[in-house]
């Protein structure tokens, strides 16, 4: 199926079958044998009257001591546990290893999105009302006989299907497709019951002209990436190429295998088109069908998407990139699929659910899709149908922006999806302007792990100590590190440190340095401090004259979409590339600090953590330096005491108070910031060692009370993902490890922080 599967995991699971005379004939009738449960006596039980009709007389005493009064729940067995049970025994009895069997028929079961467990199968074996014991087995028999002749295959052989083995990915696989194809094929649009009596042959060749119509309808489209992509073909118009970009198409040129890339450079180096290349690129190598691009925020998911229809449009591409994030309407474009008697007995799936996949969650299959991290994380929790968004993700080119943007939760998270990504055989592509080093290091080898099946402790080494920037290319050897240079922008650049702006000066700071027609910032790191200083701006400009009162805009994640789109598109068309220019002061939260590409002349900022006020003074003289004077960012949100620095109430539910002790420990001295020569020194250091920044003076208690602070909430977050997470694929021994939600876990979900999005 176009979109869905990879081209490892469907040459995996052609591979798997591939001791069989017809191995994606064989595929196609086991993931059609899915509700082979239906026909069971429990199932049929729902119409009594209607089974006797079809089935005869040996069925009636069955099904009339099934029969229940409207109105009466039913407790039978659902339909997808009956089938697991019969294909488990079935493939047994047809030479397949146990193992093999328990996981085909695990992955057909569990079709409505959670794999049976064993105990549960086994169970459903002593339910003989449920199933109908030996006589309904020996009926459900010959109907696979009957599919097996009309789909033109040899009756199964022992010493052939003693050769099958199918892993916990090829599993995976297999059940997406399934699931997939019923949904599919519940579309009343596409396929319609046949009338009594017909032809069996005759069914089957009509609905197999049918199908590719039917993905169609269904939006399983593949991307074809243009033949060209090198820079000058895709971003014609361009001025430059930068370093980064050239090195990073230069190490994805000649790859044909699964690739993990790492790029890491100063913000206004083009990383963004250099991704975009470099996706283009290993689409067209790779044979893969798409690309998803996972953001930290829905703001910046919007303005990566208007990125890449801007260089769909240039090269004539009409195709659709698709908005990924809850709530988002632009999902709803196409007609939607309307499967129909999908879950007729299953309380964890339905009609409804099915529909919900093909509107607003079908978007993560879509062949191009922007959204937030979260959406492809959930690909890894523990939940119905995260087998399906695996599977969906396999088949491209995922790229992570500011992968450093992350808490410790959903970077454990991440890891997992990395690693499954690298075992499902999809490339990645991963971007970061302030990324610590230990973190490069857990990123590539969680990838290379997947990849090379086998436990992140056994990855060879790749180069260490690398100058920053720098790009990282690897596959299946040892990662490489390649050293790149930077533009003319980021050259010696100097961030001049304006240190303390109290609270009470903020207003009058932004103010005055405004007054010269200029473009100011903050960015607070609590909302309601925003409110608070664009109340005290507001009230500050009041009594300025008309001609020289500046544009004031606030900026946050709790606005309603209409409104934050409206403000983020004034901003935009101020201070973006080629903006028009005005006098204003923008007041914002983390919004600013990654989700807009903005040029302001000057920003005072809360201290946040060091690899934060990089990146946030990354927005001051993005686009030019010339005649602009000195990069100066002022910073606000602390206060010194002899025993250590203060910040503002609630700030700790943030960011880590150990972490903005270390920082301003770094920085509370310095008066200029060199970038980029000094940024990954900063950034380890702040992120490194406990001895790679000493306690200065009279801080002691208060650093060792936030430093063991710190290790109880990573340990604490650590915890949470660890029990949300599926594991990792080398690790998986039944299918069930993969959906089984324990209680404490839901309970867990219900009130915990899980989130969609930084906003």
């Amino acid at each position: 199926m176009p979109g869905l599967l990879g081209p490892v995991c469907l040459a995996e699971l052609r591979a798997s079958f591939s001791v069989l005379d017809d191995p994606d004939t064989w595929i196609a009738l086991l993931c059609g044998l899915h509700d082979l449960g239906k026909y069971g006596a429990g199932f049929q039980g729902q119409r009594v009257d209607l089974a006797v009709e079809r089935l005869g007389g040996e069925a009636a005493a069955d099904l009339a001591y099934l029969a229940r009064p409207k109105g009466v729940p039913r407790v039978d067995t659902p339909h997808g546990t009956v089938t697991a049970l019969h294909l488990r025994d079935m493939l047994a009895r047809w030479g397949m290893p146990s193992s093999s069997a328990e996981m085909i028929s695990c992955a057909l079961g569990g079709h409505h999105g959670y794999f049976p467990a064993r105990g549960e199968v086994d169970q459903a074996g002593t339910e003989v009302n449920d199933h109908g014991g030996q006589r309904w087995a020996t009926w459900r028999n010959d109907l696979v006989k009957d599919l097996v002749r009309a789909f033109g295959l040899s009756e199964p052989e022992p010493s052939r299907w003693a050769g099958v083995r199918i892993g916990v990915e090829t599993a995976v696989a297999l059940a997406a497709l399934t699931t997939v194809s019923d949904w599919i094929a519940s579309d009343t649009s596409n396929y319609t019951s046949p009338g009594e009596p017909f032809d069996l042959g005759d069914y089957i060749a009509q609905a197999r002209k049918r199908a590719g119509g039917a993905v169609v309808t269904a939006g399983m489209r593949s991307w074809k990436a243009p033949v060209d992509t090198s820079f000058d073909a895709l971003f014609a118009g361009l001025s430059e190429v930068w370093p980064v970009q050239v090195t990073t198409a230069s190490l994805v040129a000649g790859r044909s295998e699964p690739t993990m890339l790492v790029v890491e450079a100063p913000t206004g180096e083009g990383k963004t088109n250099a991704a975009l290349q470099a996706a283009a690129t290993l689409v067209g190598r790779l044979e893969l069908t798409g690309v998803y691009v996972a953001m930290p925020t829905k703001a910046t998911s919007r303005q990566f998407r208007g990125e890449f229809e801007k260089l769909l449009k240039h090269v004539g591409d009409d195709s659709t990139v698709k908005l990924v994030y809850s709530e988002v309407q632009a999902s709803l474009e196409e007609p939607a699929v309307e499967p129909s008697d999908v879950g007729q007995d299953d309380q964890q799936d339905s009609d409804v659910a099915a529909r919900e996949w093909f509107t607003r969650k079908k978007s993560l299959l879509a062949a191009l899709g922007v959204g937030t991290l979260d959406q492809a994380a959930k690909s890894v929790v523990r939940s119905g149908h995260q087998f399906v968004r695996l599977a969906g993700l396999s088949s491209k080119v995922v790229v992570f922006d500011e992968v450093h943007a992350y808490d410790t939760q959903m970077s454990a998270l991440l890891d997992r999806l990395l690693m499954w990504l690298g075992r499902l055989g999809a490339s990645v592509v991963l971007l970061s302007a302030t990324l610590p080093s230990r973190r490069h290091h857990e990123l590539v080898t969680a990838w290379q792990a997947g990849v090379l099946g086998c436990p992140p402790s056994a990855v060879p080494a790749g180069e260490e100590g690398i100058a920053y920037p720098r790009v990282t290319v690897a596959g299946r050897g040892p990662a490489r590190t390649v050293p790149v240079g930077v533009s003319k922008l980021n050259t010696g650049r100097l961030v001049v440190l304006h240190k303390i702006v109290p609270d009470e000066h903020v207003a009058d700071w932004l103010v005055d340095r405004a007054r010269d027609g200029r473009a100011v910032a903050v960015v607070h790191n609590l909302r309601g401090r925003a409110k608070a200083t664009f109340e005290a701006v507001r009230e500050a400009v009041r009594d300025l004259p008309s001609h020289r009162r500046p544009e004031v805009v606030l900026l946050h994640g709790q606005l309603t979409n209409a409104e934050r789109t409206r403000r983020e598109a004034d901003v935009r068309r101020w201070f973006g590339r080629d903006g028009e220019r005005c006098p204003a002061i923008v007041v914002g939260t983390q919004v600013l600090e990654q989700s807009l590409d903005l040029d302001f002349d000057t920003m005072v900022t809360d201290l946040a953590p060091i690899d934060l006020l990089i990146q946030r003074a990354g927005r001051v003289h993005r686009h030019s330096r010339a005649g602009r004077g000195d990069l100066v960012l002022g910073i606000t949100g602390v206060t010194d005491t002899p025993a250590g620095p203060t910040f503002p109430q609630y700030l700790h539910s943030v960011y880590s108070r150990y972490i903005l002790l270390r920082t301003w420990a770094v920085v509370r001295n310095k008066n200029l910031i060199r970038c980029p020569d000094e940024v990954s020194e900063l950034v380890d250091a702040v992120y490194g060692p406990a001895g790679a920044v000493a306690c200065p003076d009279g801080w002691q208690a208060l650093w060792q009370a936030s430093a063991a602070a710190h290790q109880r909430d990573i340990n604490k977050q650590k915890d949470q993902a660890h029990q949300w997470y599926v594991p990792m694929p080398m690790a998986v021994e039944r299918l069930n490890e993969l959906t089984d939600i324990p209680a404490h876990v839901k309970n867990l979900r219900s009130g915990g922080k899980w989130r969609d999005g930084r906003t």
